[in-house]
């Protein structure tokens, strides 16, 4: 019996001492959202602990949805930080009620992800190669030399684990990319892809609506 008792004061302290930092976790990123002139939607938490931000103050526009959820599990764990990192002159929009696992986005042109998408843990998304193709341009750490093309995620793609979505890439509405995917090609809505590079496996079709 006390046993049973102290075990369920010990998971009641647990579970408030999380609630709290998450309260706290989403305070302060709503604080540096608001800093970095980000157009931030009602209900956003940063659960965990708090996204990474590396915005330009000449950023185009970036915008974050109403009830979007951001889940950082730390440097320490496998899954890292989620990230957002957004050049000059670019553009990142996040729809409402996406949620994301670790997920790191670069953002050199644009990158947008429509509502209801869920993107699980060490997902990268970039629109650019970063570095040039020329050996002597990367040898003289010539920078802003790699290409770009914007990357589009419709509504209610789902994007398992450790996945990365290239520059150019449109992945249609209610797809589906399977864990560890390298994405370099479009992906046609109401689809399943995966593999490196990914490849279409099969069209899903769906027969219900909310």
């Amino acid at each position: 019996m006390i046993r049973s008792l102290l075990r369920f004061l010990v998971k009641s302290i647990q579970y408030s001492l999380v609630l709290i930092s998450n309260i706290y976790s989403t305070q302060l990123f709503r604080f540096l959202l608001w800093l970095n002139c980000v157009e931030a939607g009602n209900g956003i938490r940063a659960v965990k602990s708090i996204p990474s931000l590396i915005i330009s103050r000449r950023a185009r526009r970036v915008l974050i949805g109403n009830g979007t959820v951001f889940n950082s599990y730390g440097d320490h764990s496998w899954y890292c930080k989620c990230s957002l990192w957004v050049r000059e002159e670019a553009t990142l929009i996040i729809g409402d009620n996406v949620g994301m696992n670790g997920v790191m986005i670069y953002a050199s042109d644009r990158v947008e992800i429509h509502d209801n998408v869920k993107i699980g843990g060490g997902t990268r998304i970039s629109d650019s190669n970063h570095h040039s193709l020329d050996y002597m341009e990367r040898r003289c750490a010539i920078t802003d030399k790699g290409k770009t093309a914007p990357v589009i995620i419709e509504q209610d793609v789902f994007i398992g684990a450790n996945c990365t979505i290239m520059k150019g890439v449109t992945i249609g509405a209610r797809s589906i990319i399977a864990a560890g995917s390298v994405i370099v090609k479009s992906v046609p809505a109401g689809s399943i892809a995966g593999g490196n590079p990914g490849k279409i496996i099969k069209s899903i079709s769906y027969e219900h609506e909310c």
